[in-house]
């Protein structure tokens, strides 16, 4: 099979992507201006052509639509970050080509901690996790040689071949007398691929660009550390409780209040009073629940912008506004006892009136 020269763009515009291929780009050198040269990425482009035609030919895609995505930085009309970042927000597999330069790229990190953030949203809302990364060995490299977020993967890379386990795809794509195995190999993961593509893809979510990450780290270290962290930190936690799981548990005696239009019901938090002693715990836990579906929301979709002006202002605007009305809608107004304190004025009041002491007038 000859090596392929157009530039794939993955599935359909629109469309999610069965597997997303993650790699250390090559760059051209600095004299070849007129780029006539051989294209340095020409094997990972073959290997991708190959990988996309075995996806397809085990799925029931229409015949026009393209399984895999691959990032080959088309600049035009500045378009390629926000194809990035639909990917990797839709994509079902997530297929990093291990190579020592890999592991040094920011671009290459970002990709791996967006994917990895959607796998622990999945966990902590679902309970189950997702294991969607599917490692490929472009070049054989000692697990030592791996940072934690990539040592913690359970792939066992002899599935795929003992040729391959022992040099990696790029040797088997380019030495002839490799060319059974390599077939072999790649079919073997075409099929793992689709596999997980089925069982274990983590939910879908709203695209971030990949490049904020990149301003928010020095370099790849840190930001595989990050990825390595929310694995970490989500491991054994309990599910979140989600909007549209089931109703309420209401408590023992109390009828069961109609679902407002458009408002899905949500589990009951935990630890939380009985609402059946008194207003004043009802509002507090109409204000939590209203909060939490508004949170919940956020969190599915972007649980890595937490920390940033984005929520900030997500939350002031829609969080505090909603939860506040329910909040009211559960409280009965009454006048304190006793006489009524002077409400603060602006205007300056008469000497006769004003008080010994105080603040200065506000004219």
């Amino acid at each position: 099979m000859a090596v392929s020269s157009r530039v794939p763009l993955g599935a359909d515009h629109g469309s999610a992507p069965v597997f997303f291929l993650s790699y250390a780009r090559h760059h051209r050198a600095p004299e070849d201006k007129s780029g006539t040269a051989e294209d340095p990425d020409r094997w990972t482009l073959r290997f991708f052509d190959d990988l996309t035609f075995e996806v397809a030919e085990l799925t029931t895609l229409p015949r026009h639509a393209r399984p895999g995505f691959m990032d080959r930085e088309l600049r035009v009309g500045q378009e390629w970050p926000r194809r990035i970042s639909e990917a990797l927000a839709a994509c079902r597999v997530f297929v990093p080509l291990y190579t020592p330069r890999y592991f040094t790229s920011l671009s290459c990190a970002s990709e791996w901690y967006l994917f990895q953030a959607r796998q622990s949203a999945h966990e902590l809302t679902s309970g189950t996790r997702p294991e969607a990364i599917i490692p490929v060995l472009w070049l054989p490299m000692p697990d030592t040689d791996l940072p934690a977020a990539a040592q913690a993967l359970q792939f066992d890379h002899h599935t795929l071949g003992e040729a391959y386990a022992r040099l990696g795809f790029l040797q088997l794509i380019r030495l002839a007398r490799f060319k059974d195995e390599y077939q072999l190999a790649i079919h073997a993961l075409a099929r793992e691929v689709v596999r997980v593509a089925l069982s274990s893809a983590p939910q879908a979510s709203l695209p971030v660009d990949f490049r904020a990450l990149r301003n928010r780290f020095e370099n790849a270290e840190g930001l595989f550390d990050a990825a390595g962290d929310l694995v970490r930190r989500v491991g054994g936690r309990t599910p979140l409780s989600l909007p549209g799981r089931r109703p309420l548990a209401l408590p023992a005696g109390t009828q069961k209040a109609p679902e407002a239009s458009g408002t899905p019901m949500v589990e009951p938090l935990p630890d939380l009073p009985d609402t059946s002693t008194g207003s004043a715990d009802e509002a507090v836990i109409a204000y939590i629940r209203a909060a939490q579906v508004k949170l919940a929301e956020w969190f599915v979709s972007r649980p890595y912008q937490i920390a940033s002006a984005d929520f900030d202002d997500f939350y002031f605007r829609e969080v505090h506004p909603a939860a506040k009305a329910a909040l009211l809608r559960h409280l009965t107004p009454y006048a304190p006892d006793g006489r009524s304190a002077r409400p603060p004025r602006l205007r300056s009041l008469p000497p006769t009136e004003r008080p010994p002491g105080g603040a200065p007038d506000v004219p």
